[in-house]
């Protein structure tokens, strides 16, 4: 008896380990709200909510390179937006994640109005309005 309960005992610490590793590997952003929160068409705005005319999609259902798939319009013709690329995305803490082919992030909060805000430390202001 005493044998099967330290069984079961090394095989929940062994299972608990593998879940988290998982988890850790799988999901390098921690999905806080609910990436159905943040999935859909976006337009992107420059600083005074100005139109670039560029549109991104961010699909909870497929996973990309860096977290769930972010995919920017072809007709976008903003040279920053189109330099930087997102091509992931997730939630962390509330706050959206946009990750850029070559890596690097860019971190937004959601105002009143629904808009997704870039950290102002991070750069220039940048937007993202559902569509």
């Amino acid at each position: 008896m005493a044998q099967m309960a330290i069984f079961f005992r090394r095989l929940a610490y062994v299972l608990g380990f593998c879940l988290l590793a998982a988890a850790g590997f799988s999901a390098p952003v921690a999905l806080a709200a609910g990436p159905s929160d943040a999935s859909g068409r976006y337009s992107i705005l420059r600083e005074g909510d100005k139109d670039t005319g560029c549109m991104l999609t961010l699909d909870a259902r497929v996973r990309g390179r860096a977290g769930l798939k972010a995919q920017l319009a072809p007709a976008c013709r903003d040279n920053g937006v189109v330099i930087f690329d997102p091509v992931g995305w997730g939630l962390d803490h509330g706050r959206l994640v946009l990750t850029a082919r070559k890596g690097h992030s860019a971190h937004f909060d959601k105002d009143a109005s629904g808009v997704w805000r870039r950290d102002a430390k991070e750069g220039k202001a940048l937007g993202l309005r559902p569509l």
